[in-house]
């Protein structure tokens, strides 16, 4: 059981962590919205820090902040999803596929929403990105699933037979 927490949890996170990385570059040549999303805003990001340096101003603080705004959507949408449904799967033995993808996307496309304070309800575009989301968490999850999530929570144990 410690040798699947130590070695096996981690190692499928990892993995489904980097798959989410494939998934989310492959939602963003499905999705325009997602492509804009992911493309337009580091275009607009260089414009902005070229446009800061050739007027003379420091573009480090914008940079910084922008970087770390980044980092945290990052950590919203590949990490914290599949870190959360892994170890909840393996503390109450969730051994669903369905569950454990479904939560996964679940927590993908809410966190960012939540982490950006979204008060309104969503444009069609907004709408289109929230379900690309989902979708690279479900995949996430799925992956994670497929390595380790099987055996969540370590062997079920047989009842032992009655005696008469």
């Amino acid at each position: 059981m410690a040798l699947r927490w130590l070695l096996l949890v981690p190692f499928a996170c990892l993995v489904a962590m980097g798959a989410g990385l494939f998934f989310l570059m492959a939602a963003s040549v499905a999705s325009p919205a997602v492509a804009l999303l992911i493309g337009g805003g580091i275009e607009r990001l260089i414009d902005v820090l070229f446009g800061l340096a050739e007027s003379g101003a420091d573009p480090t603080p914008m940079a910084q902040a922008v970087l770390a705004l980044v980092g945290r959507l990052g950590f919203a949408i590949i990490v914290a999803p599949v870190v959360l449904v892994a170890v909840a799967s393996e503390l109450f033995r969730l051994r669903s596929g369905l569950i454990q993808s479904g939560l996964t996307g679940l927590l993908a496309a809410l966190l960012p929403i939540a982490m950006l304070r979204l008060a309104r309800a969503p444009s069609p575009a907004e709408l289109q990105i929230i379900s690309g989301l989902f979708l690279v968490g479900a995949a996430t999850g799925f992956v994670y699933w497929l390595i380790a999530g099987r055996g969540a929570g370590g062997e079920k144990t047989l009842a032992a037979p009655a005696s008469r």
